[in-house]
């Protein structure tokens, strides 16, 4: 058996899957204390189940992305080394920042000797603030990791961890392998006692099966491997809505993904069963960082949003949830209260949601059912103009799918496939909105929970290799190599194919028959004196998001 579970922001939603069938289904409110929510939703969906049973668990958690967005980072500092062109002081990072005396090239060659006087010095100032945890990133460590290595050598013992740049991404962006380098660092100890914590409650409910989390780009990653990269399982959430979808459902066509929760409604757009990638990585809170991720767009609007009159007699739905709906004990009203009033939710308190409905129709002009259906349509419409915005900005820039990159197709929505517990009541609304066919798919209020569930391991690499130079790296995988002037593409793909199924395998993929794509792929000549001294080939592999060899969607 298979289980899996989802965090969200109102609700936390957790499966039993058995094969192609999903055996049972729990969904309870989210508390503040993550872990008793995960220790009381295994025991809704465990109850009468033999723990051996359970071969394999995955969780879709939001314990990253909320510490991002509300700034409870851990104090951290950000020793890094710089390079020709860009000054890295213009992104400087968190409460500690020092740029250190030493440089490499474009090439990785030493262009500046490390100081280990600077060096020692930042690590003095940042140990004398009280800070216990530390990034360490140059400009071009991905060519050359030699630099981050020695400081992280010069400064052991000093912190109790120490992040380094180079392994976070192949990618040559500094500003966002600053920030990523940064969020691993500060998100260290958080990820660490949650994962702790989380083994404790799995290995006393005798839960022994693999573990995953699931990552922004749609994959899993082993549990026990995630503490190299805390970062890496933010996000997760809108993730597991696209993956629910392509298990539920397959997604055919250009289908827009909208998965309506209590807080949010997430859109993602799917071509033929294939997320779309962002190319530069997902933006966390403040941070452009260098992790992969789907292209999603969060809206502040979903069943729990407060609805408001402004003085000028209009509507709005969100962006702010102030608690529980009327019907539910609530406050303030919301379109659950609309759902309730018009018996399109059997469930809450009718009279106490029909009473604010009342007071909101008073406000609107019009009688109780007539301003719920008005708060639907209101819904409907507002999700409809945030689509527009997110599918006008995938085609103002060129995105990945997984096989190709997309310069010259425009995307179009054929069709829209509605998710989260409000989504059949409100398809005929939003169909209307945006003038595409809807569609519900069987277990809609628990999609996010079976995509966490089927989800199978992703990862990435990045090969770079200088023929002048001598050598090939791969820094994601920690991989460096002499090669000769001989070395070409050929070659290249098959040792990132070899470097990238080892990696998946470490971090929890069951076989190593994976489907890879190249999402990136160049060489060019290098020219000195009119002559080629050497080739420069840079290529970029990935294991494609996809669903888990047992998952046969048979409805």
């Amino acid at each position: 058996m298979i289980l899996g579970l989802d965090v969200g922001g109102t609700h936390t939603d957790t499966v039993l899957i058995d094969g192609d069938r999903i055996l049972a289904a729990t969904k309870i409110p989210t508390g503040e204390d993550l872990l008793l929510t995960l220790r009381t939703a295994l025991e809704s969906i465990l109850s009468g189940v033999e723990p051996g049973q359970i071969e394999r668990m995955a969780f879709s958690t939001t314990l990253a992305t909320n510490a991002i967005v509300e700034d409870r980072l851990e104090r951290t500092g950000m020793i890094v080394s710089a390079g020709p062109g860009i000054d890295p002081a213009c992104f400087a990072v968190g409460p500690s920042f020092h740029v250190v005396e030493g440089c490499l090239d474009h090439q990785g060659f030493e262009a500046v000797p490390l100081g280990r006087p600077s060096v020692t010095e930042a690590a003095e100032k940042i140990q004398a603030e009280g800070i216990r945890t530390i990034g360490i990133t140059g400009k071009f460590s991905v060519r050359n990791a030699a630099h981050e290595l020695q400081m992280a050598d010069w400064v052991k013992g000093l912190f109790s961890h120490v992040a380094m740049g180079h392994s976070v991404s192949g990618g040559l962006n500094f500003p966002r392998r600053i920030f990523t380098t940064y969020l691993n660092a500060s998100l260290h100890k958080l990820h660490t006692a949650f994962s702790n914590a989380l083994i404790h409650t799995l290995d006393e409910k005798k839960l022994h099966g693999s573990r995953y989390l699931l990552k922004p780009d749609g994959g899993t990653i082993d549990l026990m491997r995630s503490a190299g990269s805390p970062v890496r399982t933010a996000q997760s959430g809108p993730a597991a809505s696209v993956m629910g979808a392509l298990a539920l459902d397959g997604c055919h066509g250009a289908t827009l993904v909208l998965d309506v929760g209590g807080t949010t409604t997430d859109m993602a757009v799917v071509l033929d069963g294939m997320p779309l990638l962002n190319p530069h990585g997902v933006k966390l809170g403040p941070y452009k960082t260098l992790i992969r991720s789907i292209i999603t767009h969060s809206l502040g609007m979903g069943g729990d949003s407060a609805i408001q009159v402004k003085t000028n007699g209009k509507m709005t739905v969100g962006p702010l949830r102030e608690g529980p709906p009327v019907a539910f004990g609530g406050a303030v009203t919301t379109p659950t209260d609309a759902l309730v009033t018009l018996g399109l939710l059997a469930e809450g308190n009718k009279g106490a949601a029909s009473a604010a409905m009342k007071d909101l129709g008073a406000a609107l002009g019009c009688k109780t059912e007539a301003a719920a259906e008005r708060v639907l349509q209101q819904m409907a419409e507002t999700i409809a103009q945030s689509v527009g915005a997110f599918v006008h900005d995938i085609n103002a820039q060129p995105v990945y799918t997984i096989h190709q990159v997309l310069n010259e197709e425009k995307i179009e929505p054929t069709s829209v496939l509605i998710m989260g517990g409000p989504a059949p009541h409100l398809a005929p609304y939003v169909e209307k909105a945006l003038g595409l066919p809807c569609r519900v798919p069987p277990h809609y209020d628990v999609a996010n929970a079976v995509g966490a569930a089927v989800a199978r391991v992703t990862s990435q690499v990045t090969l770079q290799a200088d023929t002048e130079r001598g050598s090939v790296v791969i820094p994601e995988a920690g991989v460096e190599h002499k090669i000769d002037r001989s070395f070409d593409m050929d070659q290249a793909i098959a040792m990132a194919r070899e470097s990238l199924c080892r990696r998946a395998m470490m971090i929890g993929a069951q076989d190593n028959s994976l489907e890879t794509s190249i999402t990136e792929k160049q060489v060019f000549n290098m020219i000195r004196g009119y002559r080629t001294v050497g080739r420069n080939i840079r290529l970029k592999m990935s294991i494609t998001p996809g669903l888990i060899p047992q998952w046969k969607r048979s409805f």
